[in-house]
């Protein structure tokens, strides 16, 4: 008999936490061993075509898109359901959202969200916040394992608010053995539950996937830089935009890309236009297929201020291509300062003298992507690993 499995995910947008999502479901439905359902509170996001088939997704239903809406349409629907208490409710979770009131956003939410009848064998909130809660508390399940996917105390999340929530958990999941370390300090009665489970990366997978040149890299101006990550703080954009600035007034040739939305997007458009690097610096917004860009670039950069394990720089080890990531604390679980990529301080003047050593110095390039070559890429076998907590 197959397993029952139910993943929660808030919804499919593109991040790391939803590829990584999207390369375990693909691997899990190969096995035939297994009944997946994909509970996302919202049935949406870029990754949602990529589900694969034999994933049954579910949704948080009309009530909770209604309730997580506009205030006027919560209101809308309250009163067509007669339900003053779903009313009531919403202005209680927009008062509690400006003020940060964990309790009261989350006990409303549940209220909110599906309650699923349905018995799993595990339940797997893939992500700390609202997808771990419901997987604690919402859930019939023989066992709940909970994500984090990042540097928790990064995450602006309350250890004393989650406390409850993790030791409900069979297994507290993260993606390397810093954020482990992290977990352990913030949550010691929880350290024996602790698993690291890394994000999985396949290579042959993502080669298939690469074939074509992207038609902007073919009309740019020098060589190609390029950054994957959503448009949000965490990422370094601020960091990026400088090095961009001084790389074009020390006259290097290049034409940086990025791939990603977020919150962030207007603003980097104004600074973009205020700096003069409308040409020189592409948001190119979300790719469903980021690898084309990946594997033909000349410089990958990834400028971030802090990281769980980065997806990206994993993926782009896969095709060997020279790397400039800044030295946020778990970048040293994956690259090797001189041998695999330059490492360059959360500075854009050293972002930048980094990327023009590579520019200046195309034989640096090269012993960077040989040194990738040789080293052993992908971890399929993590795959072993989330199998044993389930099984």
């Amino acid at each position: 008999m197959k397993k029952k499995l139910l993943f929660i995910l808030p919804a499919l947008y593109s991040g790391g936490a939803e590829r990584s999502l999207i390369t375990l479901l693909t691997l899990l439905t190969q096995t035939d061993r297994y009944e997946i359902d994909l509970l996302l509170f919202r049935r949406e996001g870029l990754f949602l075509p990529a589900v694969p088939a034999g994933v049954t997704v579910l949704d948080g239903g009309k009530k909770y898109a209604a309730f997580d809406g506009a205030v006027n349409g919560a209101v809308q629907y309250g009163l067509a359901h007669a339900a003053p208490g779903f009313v009531l409710d919403r202005f209680a979770y927009a008062k509690a959202l400006k003020n940060g009131d964990r309790k009261t956003i989350w006990r409303c939410l549940k209220k909110a969200l599906p309650k699923i009848d349905k018995e799993y064998d595990a339940a797997i909130g893939y992500l700390e916040g609202n997808a771990l809660y419901y997987c604690a508390e919402c859930v019939n399940a023989k066992r709940r394992i909970g994500y984090v996917h990042n540097d928790y105390n990064k995450l602006g999340l309350s250890a004393e608010f989650d406390r409850p929530f993790v030791a409900k958990l069979d297994h507290f999941v993260t993606v390397s053995p810093e954020c482990a370390d992290v977990l352990a300090q913030q949550f010691p009665e929880a350290a024996a539950k602790i698993r690291v489970i890394e994000n999985i990366t396949s290579p042959a997978v993502l080669q298939m996937q690469a074939n074509e040149t992207p038609e902007e890299f073919e009309k740019a101006f020098g060589k190609k830089l390029l950054t994957v990550g959503r448009l949000n703080p965490q990422k370094g954009y601020e960091l990026a935009l400088a090095a961009a600035e001084k790389l074009k007034r020390d006259g290097a040739a290049y034409t940086w890309f990025c791939i990603g939305t977020g919150e962030l997007k207007e603003a980097l458009e104004r600074e973009i236009a205020q700096k003069n690097l409308t040409d020189r610096f592409i948001l190119l917004g979300e790719r469903t297929n980021p690898y084309p860009y990946i594997a033909h670039c000349d410089v990958y950069v990834q400028p971030s201020r802090y990281e769980g394990k980065s997806i990206a720089l994993d993926e782009t080890k896969c095709f060997a291509r020279p790397i400039v990531a800044t030295r946020f604390s778990t970048v040293f679980d994956q690259l090797t300062d001189g041998k695999t990529a330059l490492l360059a301080e959360m500075d854009g003047a050293d972002i930048a003298a980094k990327i023009e050593a590579l520019l200046a110095n195309e034989a640096l390039g090269k012993t960077l992507s040989e040194n990738l070559k040789n080293e052993k890429v992908g971890n399929e076998e993590e795959l072993q690993k989330f199998i044993a907590l389930i099984e």
